[in-house]
């Protein structure tokens, strides 16, 4: 092994054993090959060139958009017949974090498809309250979730399911996200359903930048008023935006490898923006989006800059602090949480850069 790939391999044991967050995860996302196979035999379901877990394997490995979404939403979401299946989910998230030392994190949870199989939202939200006070009472890892309200489905249905998370209060659903085909539903269609979760002191955000130009960030952060940008791509047409955003010091919610999936943006990692977007003072942090369904967990994606010259550690743990800070967490808690990390990159071979 030459001298470039052992200081690589001493970063990544160096970063695995760095406690972590991650605030850009979807639930449905972390649902491992195991997980829906055991659904598919629980629940007795039939999909056409599904007859082992090895066919299973085989559609998990998609190779466009086109192909993630069906998977998605034909076998993925399909598999969960009732309430208690999304009891899997928690375990697959309890094991991601795991295995990347997250300790804690921010998921997004997409209802309406499920409510339109007949599901109860408030048995639903009971369970991945309770799923995340049992994460904590074992592994001591904070989880936090956002309603998506969802493009794809309409201002009225993205209402009603902010009115469902406004009846149904848990501790652990701290607000919503506007998720779903981002073409199909313009930011300034859900002006009214954020005002409202404002109004009721939910935190907002909202994917914008993904796949549709910079105009969809604009409206996202003016008429929105979203915390913060998922994605947020597109913002390197646009210098002005990008600007506003560093003044305004908005997180950055980004996926390389999401973002190199799709292909509307960006086609290979070296022109991939979030170089440039650190360079130009942004607030970037950096998350996975779906890591089981794109094949790359979070500490792959900060291996996956420093490999392909990206990203030096120091900035790759710049980072990781963007990251931290930009979590929805208890202020005290999060300076207290960061100087016992920072204590560690300290006594390290390594210095965040500035």
């Amino acid at each position: 092994m030459n001298k470039s790939k052992t200081e690589n391999a001493q970063f990544r044991e160096f970063l695995l054993n760095l406690p972590k967050t991650e605030i850009h995860l979807h639930l449905e996302g972390l649902a491992t090959v195991d997980t829906i196979w055991s659904l598919i035999q629980v629940n007795k379901l039939n999909y056409p060139d599904i007859n082992s877990k090895e066919d299973l394997k085989k559609e998990f490995l998609v190779n466009s958009l086109n192909e993630f979404i069906s998977l998605f939403i034909n076998i993925i979401q399909n598999s969960f017949i009732k309430e208690d299946d999304i009891k899997y989910l928690i375990k697959d998230a309890k094991e991601y974090l795991v295995r990347n030392n997250i300790f804690h994190a921010e998921i997004f949870f997409a209802p309406t498809k499920f409510l339109q199989n007949g599901f109860d939202f408030q048995k639903m939200v009971t369970i991945l309250d309770e799923g995340a006070k049992e994460i904590f009472k074992t592994e001591k890892r904070t989880v936090k979730f956002f309603i998506d309200v969802s493009r794809s489905f309409g201002p009225e249905n993205a209402m009603n399911n902010l009115d469902l998370v406004l009846n149904n209060p848990k501790e652990s659903i701290i607000g919503i996200g506007l998720g779903g085909a981002e073409i199909q539903g313009p930011a300034r269609d859900y002006i009214q359903v954020f005002k409202k979760a404002k109004e009721n002191n939910l935190h907002v955000v909202a994917h914008a930048g993904e796949d549709v130009d910079a105009y969809s960030i604009w409206d996202s952060v003016r008429l929105l008023n979203i915390e913060r940008v998922g994605h947020g791509i597109s913002a390197i047409q646009d210098p002005e935006l990008m600007d506003y955003l560093k003044d305004k010091n908005i997180p950055m919610e980004v996926c390389p490898t999401s973002n190199l999936f799709t292909q509307h943006f960006v086609k290979v990692i070296e022109k991939h923006p979030i170089k440039a977007f650190l360079d130009h003072g942004m607030n970037v942090t950096l998350n996975t989006d779906d890591p089981t369904l794109f094949g790359s967990e979070l500490i792959n994606e900060y291996m996956i800059l420093l490999e392909n010259g990206i990203f030096t550690p120091g900035e790759l743990l710049k980072l990781l602090k963007n990251t931290h800070f930009a979590c929805i967490m208890d202020e005290q808690q999060k300076k207290a949480t960061w100087k016992q990390i920072e204590a560690i990159i300290q006594k390290s071979q390594w210095s965040i850069a500035e």
